[in-house]
Order: structure tokens, then C-alpha cells, then sequence
């Protein structure tokens, strides 16, 4: 970044169905960064990199995404998020815009995030609803659940719920508060943390749910933090029930 440049925060919401996740890959053109990064190019006539608090996967969504980005003159924060609306697809807009301070890092300054997962034991669900929820018996039983998530909250290894790391990169990370909670026919967990593992919050959904519909013990959370046997995993969630909800800068109060 040159000096003449002005940083931008912004929150970011898309619908990550049609998305090959955030990041910018070689081998597939429709990720949110990239549609994002051609915007802000378009607006300003200059490359700006957009910067995320997190890397979302391919099929998951978000409400509250954080990015900074910057542009080579200043701009009316107002014009900013109106300009790259009107530039980006139907399935990702800004939400708001803000001037930031130049030392402003989105993922690096965030002091925790809040992921959303969504299910419906529903015996149709809604087509509006389909693609924000996964599927469940509805015998599945949210008290179930959420014995077994008791065990989540406070610092650990989560590696075994973790896709495949480098040797020495770290898997110790903080979940603040997880809860479980039912209303009407939908499912809800949701997870508070200082940072997660890529794959870390569908792979305990994915345990959650086995637990739900009485294929697994209540105590398998516990049993797979204590010994991290990946053969006691169950299937990963389905990417659509999961949600990006917030990132916060701001230490974490319950």
C-alpha cells in the first residue's frame, strides 16, 4: 500500500451457494474475493485486494463478513458501498462501508467470530429456506445435541476436527459460548470463537447430528477431543446449513 492510499472496512453478506468459497483460486473464477476484487478494480481503475476476518468454504454463506480493502483516493464511504454494489452480482453485496484506520486488519485485528448453523426437520422445506438449512430427521432431539456440545466451550486442540494441517501449524483454538436451539422445526448451533480450523465448525455439526438422531453417544464430542481418533467422526455437515454471522472487534461479552 502507497502512502496516498485510503483503507476501507466493510461488511460483506453473500449467499454462498454459487461461490467456490472466499479465497481466489487458479482453477475456479466465481469466488467471493475474486468477484469482490473485480468490483473494487472497476471502481477505482486500479487493483485493490480485499482482505477477509475469515476464508469461508465453497456452498457456505455469510451475514456479517468483515473485509478491509484499499483505493488510491479517497472516496465518500456512502458512494464506495453504492459504487461496488452496482458492480457485484445479485449474491454478494456490501452492507456497509467505513474509512478505516491505514494499521486496520481485518482478519488479524478481529477478536471473534460467530458462525451459524442451521437445520430443518421439516417434513417440506420451504424452496426459499432450502439452500440456508440442512435436512434432518425429525426425530432428531436438539437436547441430545446439546449434552454433547457442553463439552466445546474453552481451549483446546480441535485438530481432529480440522482438515488435514501442515506438520507445526497450530490447532489450539478458544470457543467462547456454543448453544444449541430449537424453534419450531429448525435446529440451530451456534459458535462463538476467537478463530476456527477450516472445516472445524461442519465437522462438529456433523458429529452434532449423529448425535441428534441417536446414531452416536452423547459423550462423543468429549471422546473425540480426548483422544482425537478421526474414525469417530461422522460426515461432515452439509456446507449450505452454515452461516458467517458476525465478526466482532471487540472482546467477547456473553
Amino acid at each position: 500500500m502507497t502512502t496516498s492510499c485510503v483503507r476501507y472496512k466493510a461488511t460483506l453478506a453473500y449467499v454462498g451457494t454459487h461461490f467456490h468459497g472466499w479465497q481466489v483460486q487458479k482453477n475456479a473464477d466465481r469466488t467471493v474475493q475474486a468477484v469482490l476484487e473485480a468490483a473494487l478494480a472497476a471502481l477505482a481503475g486500479a487493483h485493490s485486494r480485499a482482505v477477509a476476518a475469515g476464508r469461508t468454504d465453497a456452498g457456505v454463506h455469510a451475514d456479517g463478513q468483515v473485509v478491509h480493502f484499499d483505493l488510491p483516493e479517497a472516496h465518500d464511504a456512502r458512494s464506495v458501498r453504492d459504487g461496488v454494489n452496482a458492480l457485484l452480482p445479485w449474491d454478494a453485496k456490501l452492507l456497509d462501508v467505513a474509512e478505516a484506520s491505514v494499521s486496520f486488519h481485518a482478519r488479524r485485528d478481529a477478536a471473534w467470530k460467530e458462525y451459524s448453523y442451521r437445520w430443518s426437520r421439516a417434513a417440506v422445506v420451504p424452496p426459499r429456506e432450502s439452500p440456508f438449512v440442512a435436512p434432518i430427521s425429525r426425530a432428531c432431539d436438539p437436547a441430545r445435541m446439546a449434552e454433547a456440545a457442553c463439552c466445546l466451550p474453552g481451549t483446546r486442540d480441535f485438530d481432529v476436527f480440522s482438515v488435514r494441517l501442515p506438520a507445526g501449524e497450530p490447532t489450539v483454538r478458544t470457543l467462547y459460548a456454543v448453544a444449541v436451539e430449537e424453534a419450531g422445526d429448525e435446529i440451530r448451533a451456534v459458535f462463538r470463537g476467537d478463530a476456527f480450523l477450516r472445516g472445524m465448525v461442519r465437522a462438529i455439526c456433523g458429529v452434532l447430528a449423529d448425535v441428534g438422531r441417536g446414531k452416536a453417544p452423547s459423550a462423543r464430542i468429549a471422546e473425540l477431543l480426548g483422544t482425537g481418533d478421526r474414525r469417530l467422526l461422522a460426515p461432515k455437515a452439509p456446507a449450505q446449513g452454515l452461516t458467517l454471522a458476525r465478526v466482532s472487534y471487540e472482546n467477547f461479552r456473553s
